[in-house]
């Protein structure tokens, strides 16, 4: 599936070009990473067990982002074929599958490192011109060949988040490592934007702790005091450590729907 959906644009341009006169107008917005604001005390979310979180470093490693337009998935076009060559239908979970036509895509795999990369550009997105419903994102896993050293936190995971979790005046310093599974991605994320001709902006990558629709954060349901079992303030939340599975389940489970990481349109415009 991978090589498929690294020479998907060209697969598309070539069965256009064949099963039309002209092709779909289209264009190219960069992606750009705006996650930077997750950092820092400003950024501070209150969970439901009313810890004050604070996250002061977060990597991510993404794949392909894809943008679908509104469509029946059982539709028979040549973009829905097309959606079957380009996308695997891996779903994020139950209930957040949003059917529709693949008609834009970034390829590529990433490393990102929210504060340091705020703005960085990863590449430039093709995208037919349309009325867009809803991105999809590969989550994939950090290695050497997203150019990261052997040292770095994030090799061998899908996200790496380092802050402080204070309640009733004691803090305790977390470490959080997801691993999505290989190949996984989330589906649906919000995109809902016009793209035309004279579309000139560029597209926002964000990754946010608390969702700005219904409030939840990412670490709602996690008592890290209590997780906290020696009291000495130092807290590793992980897929290999026993003692916090059903809190690092909770994370990952959180981590992986659409509620926390999105991509929106922006055109530059006061």
């Amino acid at each position: 599936m991978r090589p498929l959906r690294a020479s998907g644009w060209s697969l598309l341009a070539c069965l256009l070009a064949s099963c039309a006169a002209e092709e779909a107008p289209r264009v190219e917005l960069p992606v750009r990473v705006e996650c930077g604001g997750v950092i820092g005390a400003e950024a501070s979310v209150t969970t439901d067990l009313g810890y004050e979180v604070t996250i002061t470093d977060a990597r991510i490693a993404l794949g392909a982002l894809v943008f679908t337009v509104a469509g029946e998935v059982h539709t028979a076009s040549l973009m829905e074929t097309l959606e079957g060559l380009l996308v695997s239908r891996a779903l994020a979970h139950p209930g957040h599958y949003q059917g529709g036509e693949v008609t834009g895509e970034l390829n590529g795999d990433y490393a990102i490192h929210c504060a340091p990369d705020h703005g960085r550009e990863l590449g430039l997105a093709t995208l037919i011109v349309g009325t867009y419903t809803a991105a999809n994102f590969d989550l994939e896993r950090g290695s050497e060949a997203l150019g990261l050293s052997t040292e770095d936190a994030l090799i061998g995971h899908t996200a790496w988040l380092e802050g402080t979790a204070t309640r009733d005046g004691e803090t305790v310093n977390f470490t959080v490592t997801i691993d999505s599974p290989l190949d996984r991605q989330l589906v649906g994320a919000p995109f809902e934007v016009t793209i035309t001709e004279a579309a000139a902006g560029w597209l926002a990558f964000r990754f946010e702790i608390e969702d700005d629709l219904e409030g939840d954060t990412l670490f709602d349901t996690v008592d890290f005091a209590a997780l906290d079992a020696d009291g000495d303030g130092e807290l590793l939340i992980g897929p290999d450590v026993a003692a916090v599975e059903d809190a690092y389940n909770a994370v990952r489970r959180t981590f992986q729907t659409h509620d926390h990481l999105r991509v929106a349109y922006e055109s530059g415009a006061d």
